[in-house]
């Protein structure tokens, strides 16, 4: 019987991190996101491309942060919120995450998103209709079960992939 050798099959992966979903989350816990723990888990699959979307406030310096993302090979994608008439601010990267996602659907086996937003589930099923398989990771607390069961694979995002302070 055939027997297939897993070292020799990397999976084309892509990783999308909602940062604002992701940034909230962990301050919630008292921690910061280890990225680094991130890339270094998809050792074994051949990352085609990593985006983070970072929402990046006026008269905050995010240089070391950009800088950090770009060394460990991430595209970083910045926006400044924009404060609406009511008075709200307003720095939704969620169209982006999901036109950047299906562009990419072609080219990737796997699509990691780090998001708890249950606005991509419809994304999820469209990505999955291509062929694509999907993992979310996030953090349960602020996750819907809905888009953990879109998911071909859900992780949790634990103590080990935080910063704390």
């Amino acid at each position: 019987m055939y027997q297939k050798d897993e070292t020799k099959f990397r999976q084309r992966t892509a990783i999308l991190i909602d940062g604002q979903n992701i940034y909230l989350s962990a301050k919630a816990r008292g921690a910061k996101p280890d990225y680094s723990v991130v890339i270094d888990s998809m050792v074994s699959r051949e990352i085609t491309r990593a985006i983070i979307y970072n929402v990046s406030p006026e008269g905050i310096d995010q240089s070391k942060f950009v800088q950090f993302m770009e060394n460990l090979g991430f595209e970083v994608k910045s926006k400044t919120p924009r404060r609406l008439p009511d008075g709200s601010i307003k720095a939704d990267w969620d169209m982006q995450i999901a036109i950047d996602a299906f562009s990419l659907a072609n080219k990737v086996d796997v699509m990691v998103i780090l998001t708890g937003d249950s606005d991509f589930v419809p994304l999820v099923y469209a990505l999955q209709s291509k062929g694509v398989k999907v993992e979310i990771v996030s953090f349960i607390e602020n996750t819907r079960p809905e888009l953990i069961a879109a998911a071909d694979k859900y992780f949790e995002v634990t103590d080990q992939m935080l910063i704390y302070d």
